[in-house]
Formats: structure tokens, sequence, C-alpha cells
């Protein structure tokens, strides 16, 4: 760890010194953006555009959360350019902060802004050592600085932000969202517990990056089968509150779904940072359902993550957990 955060993270902030000279040039080349700003003072923009790797949508709202916390405690403009591969404002509104931009106020001319690529970076030791500037900051990060920003800049632990908290200020569900939001909990029927798998492409129907199925058939079959005893367990544990089963793959949850007292949310997911190799036929629905499923997470009496030592212990329902600081259990079948 100490090897990790000392040598080699030092090289991987000067390739990343490196990789913000080539993006800011490759992105002004083609941009129809060069103009000077009509804001006169700095802007702090969260980058989703797709000019790089993102990671989906949890690595996303890492680096979002991040950049906003640093910003509120310096009392500095945050806006959020979420583009690729969809508008943010086609799902979510703003809350208490308005992050979208405003006419003009945007610009790809390395004369008036700088890109802060920050990718991999846990420490947020750049973006806390920035100099006063009055170019726009375009930041680029999957990673959750909070906590450094927060030990940084908060003299007091009273004054610390909680990530929760400011998910909560920037986001609420737009019309549609919300909507279906109330349509799946009107379902489920009062208070319910949530159980989360993430299998890749283990199951061979979620297709993600270089991950690949399991060969053999009678393999994938166990693996459903420990996945669905313990969902069983947990129905039994939690008798009395539905049971939501969420995962990435649309093979478990058509088994799971046959499960007395277990619900799912129908539809498609596809991983949103793995376009490049295709575009889902229904880009508005298929997006839909990785804010529907995050959303009704954040609201269930408690959070499992549940999956073999193989399999992925993605961050998705850890963050969920966070937006109202509910409880959060990992729990790995042998």
């Amino acid at each position: 760890m100490a090897t990790y955060y000392g040598r080699k993270y030092k090289m991987l902030e000067l390739r990343h010194r490196l990789k913000e000279l080539l993006l800011a040039a490759r992105i002004a080349l083609k941009s129809k953006e060069l103009g000077k700003p009509v804001a006169g003072g700095p802007v702090y923009v969260a980058m989703i555009d797709g000019e790089s790797f993102h990671g989906g949508m949890c690595d996303r709202f890492k680096g979002i959360i991040s950049l906003y916390a640093y910003c509120k405690h310096r009392g500095l403009p945050f806006r959020i350019r979420y583009t690729y591969p969809f508008r943010l404002e086609d799902y979510l509104s703003p809350a208490a902060y308005d992050w979208t931009l405003r006419p003009g106020e945007y610009t790809d001319n390395p004369l008036y802004s700088r890109v802060l690529y920050m990718r991999g970076e846990h420490l947020a030791t750049r973006l806390l050592k920035l100099k006063t500037t009055r170019r726009q900051i375009h930041y680029y990060s999957n990673r959750d600085c909070l906590a450094h920003v927060n030990e940084a800049l908060a003299h007091r632990s009273e004054d610390r932000y909680g990530w929760g908290d400011l998910f909560c200020e920037l986001f609420r569900p737009g019309t549609v969202l919300a909507g279906r939001i109330a349509a799946v909990k009107k379902e489920l029927g009062g208070d319910y517990c949530a159980a989360v798998f993430r299998f890749q492409n283990l199951l061979g129907d979620f297709h993600e990056y270089h991950f690949k199925p399991l060969g053999d058939k009678d393999e994938a079959e166990r693996l459903i089968g420990k996945c669905l005893d313990a969902v069983k367990a947990l129905k039994a544990a939690h008798a009395d509150n539905a049971l939501l089963v969420t995962s990435d793959s649309v093979t478990f949850l058509n088994r799971v779904s046959q499960v007395e007292g277990v619900h799912i949310i129908p539809g498609t997911l596809v991983h949103i940072d793995g376009q490049k190799h295709g575009h889902p036929a229904t880009p508005y629905e298929t997006y839909l359902k990785s804010f529907l499923d995050f959303y009704v997470l954040t609201e269930a009496r408690k959070i499992y993550r549940v999956g073999t030592s193989f399999m992925y212990p993605s961050e998705f329902p850890l963050y969920a957990a966070k937006v109202h600081n509910i409880p959060f259990e990992h729990i790995v079948i042998p």
C-alpha cells in the first residue's frame, strides 16, 4: 500500500498530466464551443462527455460528488456536463443546488479552460493543490475523494460533508423517473429489503469490457442455484417484508422472480460506458432502468450485496445505501 501511494502513485499523476494536455488539444480541435465564456470567474465542471473512460453510473457519481464537496468547501461555482451516452437532465433534475450550465458559460478553449484528469486517483492531491485561477476546471474522475477533501478543508468534524447529503442536494428524480419509482414502491406494498447480485458476464447476458461467460453450462447452473438459495435464506430472515432483488443478469432475474415473495424491476441493463460496441435498441428505457434500480435501493430498509468470492463486489448497492445512510451488508456465498 505504501508503495502504491508513493512512487507508483506519483507516476500515475505524471501520466495524467500528459493525458490532460492531449485531451484538451483533442477536444479543442473538434469543438464548436471555443468562445470566451460569459462567466466572469472560474467555474468547476464535472465532465462526463465520452472523451475519456468514465466507468459505470456509481463511478460517475463518485467523481461528481467529490468535486462538488471541494467547490462547496471553497465557495466555488459547480456545474455538471453529463452528455454521454445520454443527458443527465433527461433523468435527474437539480435539487437544492442548480448544477446546470448557463448559456455561454462553457468553453473548450484552452485559453479559458484547463482539463484536470484524475481517473483512478484516490487521494485528491492535485485537486486540493489547485491554485487560484480564472480558467474553468474540467474535472474527469471516477473515484470517491470525499474523505480526503473533508480532511483537508473541514476544520471541524461537524463541517465535514456526508456523501448522501451532497447527493440529495444535487439530485432529485425527474418526472418520468419519479413516476416509475412510485409505481415500483406501490407494487412492493410497504417496507422492503433488497439484495443485489453482480454477475458481470458470467451468465453470458451482460456484455461488459473483456469479461467472459462461464464456459460450462453446468457450472453456470450451479452458480445460479447458490444465488437462489441465498435469496431464499434472506426471504426467510425477512418474512414480514418484501424482498427486492436487482441484478445485471436478465437470466438470473427471470429465475429469481419465481421465488415466492421476491420482487424484481423488469427491464434490460447495459453498462453505461460500454456503448462504443453498440447502442441499445431503446436507449431511454434502458438507461432509465439503472436510475430506477438505484433510487428504489436507496429507500430499502436494508441492502445486501450477495455473491461468491469470484463475483464482482459492486459498489452500486453500497453507494445506494449511503444516500440515506441505511444498513448495508456484504454476504459471500461459499
